[in-house]
């Protein structure tokens, strides 16, 4: 049988043999999960009784137990080269009621997932696959989520940005609506609920009105008369759109009164 020394915080053999005689005997028949070397020699990694992890540095006949952070590169790092990642877009755009997914992908033994801070209001991790799941149930602006796996060897993290939007909804103006030429038309301001990014209208309102693009506020002096027409108004988002029809019609000026002319005073006789 090859004989163990062990070890915290160094890879020396014989000369660290001063850990509690429980350590050394749970190392004396260790399960190999992997083999590697470095420019040290020969590292293992393994599992034995109640010790979860063991990583082992060959140095001649004998086997260090080492600490984890001490083995791998002669003590600055960590023997498995892990990588974990979560696919998505930067934020990641969640949508308030919409039911997501997110799947891991890593390298590596994982026996557990964690993540800090906790995830928004109505998502979860779970802990054994890293399966982020759930449907959102409160926006919340973007933000970094770390995600730590760790298991046999493996200490990796990953910062995944989500962020939680909640569909406009409920789009609405007064209605209808009747604009005169040449008279400056009050503002209306559009009622919503939810996160909009931009508003547009179709057709193309009559001239001299406008509808700002980011605040939905319909205003302007109408130039031209038109009948009475429907104008679908949309706001829209990452997260989705939705639309109100505006009923619009612009009257023409009124005429002018022509001025009254009064007869010229007669004078003499």
């Amino acid at each position: 049988m090859t004989p163990f020394a062990t070890g915290r915080g160094s890879c020396s053999p014989a000369s660290r043999e001063t850990s509690a005689s429980a350590q050394r005997a749970d190392a004396e028949h260790p399960r190999v999960v992997t083999r590697h070397r470095d420019a040290l020699g020969e590292v293992v990694l393994g599992t034995a009784g109640r010790f979860r992890t063991l990583v082992m540095r060959r140095v001649g006949a004998l086997m260090a137990v080492c600490a984890l952070a001490a083995c791998g590169d002669g003590g600055h790092g960590s023997p498995a080269a892990a990588k974990l990642s979560y696919n998505g877009s930067i934020p990641f755009p969640a949508v308030v009621g919409e039911a997501i997914v997110l799947t891991p992908a890593v390298s590596g033994t994982v026996d557990q997932y964690r993540v800090s801070p906790s995830l928004p209001s109505g998502l979860s991790i779970d802990e054994l696959s890293g399966v982020i799941s759930g449907t959102p149930t409160k926006a919340s602006s973007a933000a970094t989520y770390v995600v730590s796996a760790t298991g046999a060897g493996v200490r990796v993290t990953f910062p995944l940005v989500l962020s939680v939007t909640d569909p406009p909804s409920g789009l609405s103006y007064v209605n209808p609506v009747s604009a005169t030429v040449g008279v400056p038309l009050a503002p209306l301001s559009p009622s919503i609920t939810g996160i909009v990014d931009h508003y547009a209208v179709s057709p193309t309102l009559p001239p001299g009105m406008v509808l700002n693009s980011t605040s939905g506020i319909l205003s302007g002096t109408p130039s031209e008369a038109r009948n009475l027409a429907p104008y679908t108004i949309t706001a829209n988002s990452l997260a989705g759109n939705t639309r109100f029809i505006l009923l619009l019609t612009v009257t023409p000026a009124p005429p002018r009164a022509m001025p009254k002319h009064e007869p010229a005073p007669r004078t003499g006789f």
